[in-house]
């Protein structure tokens, strides 16, 4: 089996894909969204499966892989309360309901090398409450979310499920990279690539630390956010192509479209300058901000997946418009995580809802698919 379920994450990513047999399952989970998402349907999700599985109180159902594609509350806070719950239980001495095999998670503090403690904090240059203003909001999140990784690292650490295994340290991409194999599933690290890395580290040690420790002026904290805008969605999202069962999957997190295609690029995945996957998760929430007509003529895919509610205008018009243009063929289907007239932002849901209108109007005769009201999840069922 190969299937993939968008939980009902709002405005965030909380993603679980499902592998092996069903005598031998496996099972991924990449991201788990934001506050409120954990208890509305990540756990119970993840409950329902113990029940399929018919596994007792006292065995653990076994997630092959988790990871966090970058620190960024909608991404990060899902995974982060369910690693508390684990750890609760384990200082308890009480059975766990799952069991984590192996967990890559780049955090802010390793990205950058940081070992200064005060950069969340409240009293910080470089807070959230110190840049109101000047920020975006992918920006205040993830600054937000700095403490969150962190955290998120310690837990690991004490739970022995630390180091990015088989990454010596970072989850990287470096060029042609042999593929990491776990049970049935090849896993390719599309990005982030060391140059990157290495680039936001000199800017980091040269620029932006120096003005941590200096009076806060207007121009210094102007710049500070400045190198928070750009760099928000580069700094961690770890982009992974997965294959199994002769099927390919590219997940991409919040990961800027130039930096997929360069990684694309490096680990030779192209041909003749294409990728065909069976699914693309489209990368910000379907925001136009990361992507480009030639992302979408550069990755070709017959499932398009878009984890969003309407929340900072995401999906964008313009990314659907970008993908409708690309495929001129209509052999693909758009997944939305909520229907057009759930979206937490109902303005955003009108516009969506029109543009398909529209393009049915015109003759376009692509899928749309939403998920089924009251249902944890939509799926992708690739085998």
């Amino acid at each position: 089996m190969l299937i993939l379920e968008a939980l009902r994450a709002k405005f965030g990513d909380a993603l679980l894909l499902h592998s092996g047999t069903k005598a031998k399952p496996q099972l991924t989970v990449i991201d788990g969204g934001p506050p409120g998402v954990y208890n509305d349907a990540l756990r119970p999700r993840l409950e329902e499966l113990r029940v399929e599985r018919h596994l007792g109180d006292a065995t653990p159902l076994d997630i092959d892989l988790m990871m966090v594609s970058h620190i960024d509350d909608d991404h990060v806070a899902g995974l982060l309360d369910l690693v508390r719950k684990l750890n609760e239980r384990r200082e308890a001495g009480q059975p766990r309901p799952w069991n984590i095999k192996r967990f890559w998670h780049n955090s802010f503090d390793d990205i950058l090398d940081n070992d200064d403690v005060q950069v969340a904090a409240p009293a910080s240059t470089m807070s959230p409450a110190s840049l109101s203003g000047f920020l975006d909001p992918a920006g205040s999140r993830l600054l937000a979310s700095v403490g969150q990784g962190r955290e998120l690292r310690k837990l690991l650490d004490a739970m022995a499920l630390d180091g990015n295994k088989p990454f010596d340290g970072l989850v990287l991409q470096e060029g042609a990279t042999k593929p990491v194999t776990i049970g049935d599933l090849k896993n390719t690290i599309v990005a982030p690539d060391k140059d990157n890395i290495e680039a936001l580290r000199e800017k980091w040690d040269k620029e932006i630390k120096p003005m941590l420790k200096k009076e806060k002026t207007r121009k210094n904290i102007a710049e500070i956010a400045a190198y928070v805008d750009k760099a928000v969605h580069n700094l961690s999202s770890i982009v992974v192509l997965i294959e199994s069962q002769g099927k390919k999957m590219l997940f991409t997190g919040d990961g800027r479209g130039d930096h997929t295609i360069q990684g694309l690029k490096a680990a030779k995945l192209l041909k003749n300058g294409k990728l065909k996957v069976d699914v693309l998760k489209v990368p910000h929430h379907g925001s136009v901000r990361n992507v480009d007509k030639d992302y979408f003529e550069t990755i070709v895919a017959d499932h398009y997946v878009i984890s969003a509610d309407g929340k900072f205008e995401n999906p964008d018009v313009p990314t659907l418009k970008l993908i409708s243009a690309a495929r001129p063929d209509d052999k693909f289907t758009i997944h939305l995580t909520y229907a057009t007239n759930e979206f937490n932002v109902p303005a955003i849901g009108k516009k969506v809802a029109q543009f398909f209108t529209a393009e049915k109007n015109a003759g376009r005769k692509y899928g749309v698919k939403t998920r089924t009201t009251g249902e944890l999840s939509l799926r992708v069922a690739l085998a």
